[in-house]
């Protein structure tokens, strides 16, 4: 059976195409790549800049930062490697980073790798060996000198019983060839989770300490010599920033607040340099959800933290916010961000997750800002995540436009909006209504064969998007519901039909692609009987009354009792 109800709803989701390209409902003077629409040329049409093979990647900027690389960050698996090993994932002077430690079942075959994208947008991949002679793994951390094009990594020498007894220390140049060695007799029960570098050449670290139940922070020298030590909730890990310089995160007792602090080695003491709690950023910003990436120092007195909605610039006090690139005005989709680094020069680096996997993106300040076309898309709140996306992929295709999203409207306003021959180019027609507004829509005619969406579209579900034969919308989602039964007699049914059927049985009545649990499946049943308004076993469309209440709703709940595993 069809979903009558998810057809209804599913209309009421198109987005209609009110025409970017002729400048909305009524149309306009607006040009496209210099060609005012309606022109008629053999060279180009209104939908030219569709095409991707003419078009050159530049990041737009509406921002105060502008991205000048944006790539995948390179990734590189073994043949035959097991799952397991260390991934590191940081950022610095020389661009972005992805450490692994690739265990191949044989230790002697195991070895360890740094890959990535340079501050030139290169990709790069080595094997890391600071022993000629040694085979095998041989680093198990690996990180940035804060300031240089330069790292450090760590080894842990283990006794005949596997327990840390010590470090061995190594500097690495930016081709990742050593430049020096030390060891340090430091035992731990578990291996470093962060290593960073800075101008002095100490070696910053932090690991757990399962007799304090904490995390440690420890500066090594470059002989190995322990220099400073302290205690505290470092999971967060430690942050490089300005003149080689190395700061650790620490996130507090109450889970929502994170400060940054800076050793005094001569002092044996750490400094608060700043700290961001997410309650007031929260507050403060407005931002979709109470979450924060990273936060990272710029300078002394100014910090760079990332949440869902874009990069931030705030004051040591986290306040006076200011948004310095927002995700989705550049296409992006984060899903979490692993690392940020700060440069002097202002350049900041980003390392983010989105759906296809890590990226590096490397931005610097925007110093001129041209003209966006900028399209306004009205959507409901509560569809608003769904039309997030599409607008972002949309941004990144074409970084000369701007779709900016818009849930404030009310139905009133907006149709007095559009009738006035204003308001936005792209609705959400559950604002609106759709088939009694058809004066207001622009036909698809020629944008969907143009674009090279016709043949991706399916070809039943574009009925739904018609208004007399016209196509002026496409649905966001559809799907099909399917009853079956084993009775061959049964051509159709109905719900009478359908729960006499299953008063008849004894137990588990339904199943489905999670049957092999042991869970309660009668909201799966509820829903077989709720298909649209007119349609479905709770309501009397004629009388306009629920059945709540009644024997028939009675005889519902007893038959749904018989839903379950």
């Amino acid at each position: 059976m069809t979903d009558t109800k998810g057809k209804r709803r599913i209309l009421s989701l198109m987005i209609l195409v009110a025409a970017v390209w002729i400048g909305g409902c009524q149309g306009s003077n607006e040009t496209v790549e210099g060609v005012p629409m309606g022109t008629s040329t053999e060279e180009v049409t209104e939908y030219e800049f569709l095409k991707e093979e003419e078009l050159e990647w530049k990041d737009n900027s509406l921002d105060d930062w502008q991205a000048v690389i944006n790539l995948p960050l390179k990734e590189v698996k073994a043949d035959g490697e097991t799952a397991g090993g260390t991934i590191k994932y940081f950022s610095g002077a020389g661009g972005a980073v992805r450490f692994k430690t690739h265990l191949l079942g044989n230790y002697k075959k195991s070895w360890s790798g740094a890959s990535g994208t340079n501050d030139s947008g290169e990709d790069f991949s080595v094997e890391i060996k600071v022993d000629q002679e040694r085979v095998g793994m041989q680093i198990d951390l690996l990180g940035p000198v804060s300031g240089e094009k330069a790292y450090v990594a760590v080894k842990c020498a283990r006794d005949n019983m596997e327990k840390i007894t010590g470090l061995w220390l190594y500097r690495l140049d930016e081709g990742f060839e050593k430049t020096w060695e030390a060891y340090a007799g430091f035992p731990m029960e578990e291996q470093p989770t962060d290593v960073a570098g800075d101008a002095e050449g100490n070696v910053h670290l932090t690991y757990y300490d399962f007799e304090l139940r904490t995390y440690q922070y420890v500066i090594l020298s470059s002989e190995g010599k322990l220099v400073f030590e302290a205690s505290g909730n470092f999971s967060a890990g430690l942050r490089e920033f300005a003149q080689g310089r190395v700061a650790v995160c620490e996130v507090l007792a109450n889970g929502t607040s994170q400060r940054l602090l800076e050793a005094d080695v001569s002092q044996g003491s750490l400094s608060e340099m700043g700290s961001l709690d997410y309650l007031a950023l929260y507050a403060e910003t407005g931002m979709r959800e109470m979450m924060i990436f990273f936060v990272t120092p710029v300078t002394e007195r100014e910090l760079a933290w990332c949440g869902m909605d874009g990069l931030y610039l705030c004051n040591a006090e986290g306040k006076e916010n200011r948004m310095a690139y927002r995700w989705a005005n550049h296409g992006i989709l984060v899903q979490e961000v692993r690392d940020v680094y700060a440069a002097e020069d202002g350049t900041i680096t980003v390392i983010y997750k989105d759906a296809d996997g890590m990226n590096v993106l490397i931005l610097k300040p925007t110093r001129d800002k041209t003209e966006i076309k900028t399209i306004t898309l009205a959507v409901s709140p509560h569809h608003r995540e769904a039309y997030e996306d599409a607008a972002a992929y949309f941004n990144k295709k074409y970084p000369a436009y701007n779709i900016e999203i818009k849930d404030d409207y009310d139905e009133t306003s907006l149709l007095t909006q559009l009738g006035a021959g204003g308001g936005p180019v792209l609705i959400d027609t559950a604002l609106t209504g759709f088939e009694e507004l058809e004066k207001l829509w622009q036909p698809l005619d020629g944008f969907l064969e143009e674009s090279g969406l016709e043949d991706e579209l399916i070809p039943e579900t574009m009925e739904f998007g018609k208004i007399d034969g016209k196509t002026y919308g496409i649905v966001t989602n559809f799907f099909i519901r399917t009853l079956v039964v084993t009775d061959e007699s049964l051509s159709d049914w109905d719900y009478d039909t359908f729960i006499k059927r299953a008063e008849g049985f004894e137990g588990s009545i339904l199943t489905y692609e999670y049957g092999q649990e042991n869970s309660d499946n009668r909201s799966f049943f509820f829903s077989m009987l709720s298909n649209g308004l007119e349609d479905n076993a709770w309501l009397d469309a004629e009388k306009d009354v629920t059945i709540f209440g009644t024997s028939e709703f009675e005889r519902v709940l007893r038959v749904s009792e018989k839903a379950k595993r």
